[in-house]
């Protein structure tokens, strides 16, 4: 997964990240509106590791830290923590935004028609020769895990119904344990 794509849409916007004429308002704006759906572009697929959150909330973590600056702390001039970062931001992260659009895709493609190509690479099963060693989580295990941590059963019905699903799908945007 290569984060920062080329021509690298945080390096591009650098300049106005550190500007002291944008507020930090506009500068929120343009994370959100240029720099996350770049970096999560296709992110409804991904099978995210470990190593992958961390990398993502590296990246997400020196943006805001361009856009909200240093802080002073008894007298000194100190780099923003993580956890301040965090609180400013009310918890919202790109592995908790990741997450979520995950749900919100599975979703869709559960109201999709049976012959419907996404629909039959989600259900469909490969038949071949397992490789040695422990089999690799699938996106789908993955994203059932998530609905589990929020406490949904049966989410293939619950997916049929769009209003139901988009319910879901807002309460795992603003879950803080997702």
């Amino acid at each position: 997964m290569d984060l920062f794509p080329p021509g690298s849409v945080y390096y591009a916007n650098l300049q106005m990240l550190r500007s002291q004429i944008i507020s930090r308002r506009f500068k929120l704006q343009i994370y959100k509106t240029l720099i996350r759906p770049v970096v999560t572009y296709g992110a409804e697929t991904w099978r995210l590791t470990a190593a992958e959150e961390n990398a993502l909330r590296r990246i997400e973590g020196k943006v805001l830290g361009k856009i909200y600056g240093p802080v002073v702390d008894k007298g000194v001039w100190r780099i923003r923590y993580n956890n301040e970062l965090c609180k400013i931001m009310g918890g919202e992260d790109m592995a908790r935004f990741i997450e979520a659009q995950r749900i919100q895709w599975l979703g869709h493609v559960e109201r999709m028609d049976e012959t419907a190509m996404p629909k039959r690479v989600l259900k469909g099963k490969l038949y071949a020769m397992r490789r040695t060693g422990r089999p690799r989580i699938r996106w789908l295990e993955d994203v059932i895990t998530d609905l589990r941590r929020m406490g949904i059963s049966g989410w293939m019905e619950k997916a049929r119904n769009r209003d139901q699903w988009r319910r879901i799908f807002e309460e795992a945007k603003a879950l803080p344990g997702l």
